[in-house]
């Protein structure tokens, strides 16, 4: 993408840095919850996890209290599960500020990541997968880049950072890495993992993208990150310093359609202008 380099910083950082947002208006600000403003939201979507989702939402509140949070929220998304993951969240005795929404059929994470943030009250929105395969102690990591680096707008977990420590089959490490490739080529997109489950942003970045994205399933993430650095938002990418175990095998059904969506992105990016033109209307 013209204007945009790749350097490396301190703390085994990678900063994609280019001009300042690429918008002579003020971000469309919308969907904000009710309530009054908050520090920090983080999203979680889940999609049959009735073991897990719980655990997630105790070990996401447990760290970041343990690590002197006090102003946050915590927006738990049940895509339609049918295992019983909605019902074990509202029988349990969550905290006060965990709130619990569901979507009434299954509609995709990029669907439910959307929802959340539209009904979340943070300054600074995450988005975490629901399965723990990323440890909630990344949350730490990414809200001290996005506050102290003065660089980011944006932070994301790269599985495949230098420094992460990330446990993978050799399939799923080749197929991963021609999906990036195939990124570059097609979007520009210089960011090394679009589609990892650990991102943090500021939430004028997310008011400003959100209503332009169209995919809501399969390459959700590739949009939103292509979006953030066509708009000129700076994003530091941080190595995941907690191990990571991918156990999830990819399924063909998921690659090809993944495939599909990243050829319309590339349309919307490159023939209409949607991510980059100030005068398109959202």
């Amino acid at each position: 993408m013209k204007g945009l380099q790749m350097a490396s910083v301190s703390e085994g950082r990678a900063v994609i840095a280019s001009h300042p947002p690429a918008t002579t208006s003020e971000p469309l600000l919308w969907g904000r919850g009710l309530g009054r403003p908050l520090k920090l939201s983080v999203v979680i979507p889940v999609y049959n996890e009735v073991h897990a989702a719980r655990r997630a939402v105790f070990r996401v509140v447990h760290e970041l209290v343990k690590n002197g949070f006090r102003d946050f929220e915590v927006v738990i998304v049940d895509d339609g599960s049918r295992d019983g993951t909605y019902e074990n969240l509202v029988r349990a005795a969550l905290p006060r500020n965990v709130r619990v929404f569901r979507n009434r059929v299954n509609r995709g994470k990029g669907w439910s990541l959307i929802k959340g943030f539209m009904a979340s009250r943070g300054e600074v929105i995450a988005f975490f997968d629901g399965d723990l395969d990323i440890d909630p102690r990344q949350l730490t990591l990414m809200i001290d880049v996005i506050e102290k680096d003065g660089l980011a707008d944006a932070v994301v977990t790269s599985k495949w950072h230098r420094l992460s420590n990330t446990k993978a089959s050799i399939l799923r490490r080749i197929l991963s890495k021609a999906f990036h490739t195939l990124e570059r080529i097609l979007l520009g997109i210089k960011v090394k993992d679009t589609q990892t489950g650990a991102k943090a942003f500021r939430r004028y970045v997310l008011d400003d993208v959100v209503p332009r994205l169209t995919v809501k399933r399969y390459a959700m993430d590739a949009e939103l990150l292509t979006a953030v650095c066509a708009r000129g938002y700076r994003v530091v990418e941080v190595p995941a310093v907690f191990e990571i175990r991918l156990k999830a095998p990819f399924k063909l059904k998921e690659v090809f359609h993944m495939l599909i969506d990243l050829l319309a992105i590339t349309y919307r990016h490159r023939v209409e202008k949607r991510y980059t033109s100030s005068s398109y209307k959202l």
